[in-house]
């Protein structure tokens, strides 16, 4: 019988076979372009109006949602398991933030120095001392995996740029990981008890730069993040868009 981390690889790396059919990064960058431009002003459709959010309110979260509900859910249960920030422009997915409710002094970028993080934390005027971490979106209870995601849209940079952006952001998804469980609130707001975290990212980029430099780390490391700190790594595209 397979163990509940089994499973919960099984779902991601079918998850993740899904997205292979997603646009070539030439058509996806047309794509994004088209979709935040059409949707900028008051009356353009709010979840789609940055490149980050058009990729995955356009294309990840239906995607995600058929696979939750391809597990068993009904549709009701997928609703309420899959947390997204964008939740009340995508009622047909989700109905609930994963936003943490409980603040704490900590933030996901990394390579600050200690002066200034102290200088953050002991400034009394300073509203963001303390920090309330929301996520992109996460699967809950009634789903059997409580899983966090941190998504990415990467359209530019030299090899350099790409190796530091694939670090940041598994540093975020990380991040997100290792926060202390909160329960649910008595108004019904979400909790946070997450096994495992994803990095989800597209390589949009023209010489496909954050995909290598996924792909040049050697094979122990790439799966020492799952087998050693439970969590799972996509980089989607990555195809290049050089005419």
């Amino acid at each position: 019988m397979k163990s509940e981390k089994e499973n919960a690889h099984r779902f991601l790396t079918t998850f993740e076979r899904s997205l292979q059919a997603l646009p070539s990064a030439l058509e996806m960058d047309v794509w994004v372009r088209g979709t935040t431009r059409a949707n900028k002003g008051p009356q353009g459709d709010r979840h789609l109006r940055g490149p980050e959010a058009a990729f995955l309110n356009g294309h990840v979260i239906p995607v995600l949602f058929r696979a939750i509900c391809e597990e068993g859910l009904s549709v009701t249960d997928a609703q309420r398991a899959l947390l997204n920030e964008n939740h009340p422009s995508l009622p047909q997915y989700s109905v609930d933030s994963p936003a943490r409710t409980v603040r704490h002094p900590f933030t996901k970028t990394i390579g600050t120095s200690p002066e200034k993080i102290y200088e953050r934390w002991v400034d009394p005027e300073n509203a963001s001392a303390m920090v309330q971490s929301c996520p992109d979106f996460a699967l809950r209870a009634p789903f059997p995996h409580s899983i966090v995601f941190e998504g990415k849209y990467f359209t530019q940079g030299s090899p350099k740029h790409g190796r530091q952006e694939l670090v940041r952001d598994i540093y975020q998804a990380f991040f997100y990981r290792g926060l202390p469980s909160v329960e649910e609130t008595k108004r019904g707001r979400a909790g946070w008890a997450y096994e495992y975290a994803v990095l989800l990212a597209y390589d949009a980029s023209p010489l496909g730069t954050l995909r290598k430099a996924w792909d040049d780390l050697p094979a122990k490391v790439r799966n020492g993040f799952w087998s050693g700190a439970n969590l799972y790594v996509m980089i989607l595209g990555g195809s290049g868009r050089e005419n």
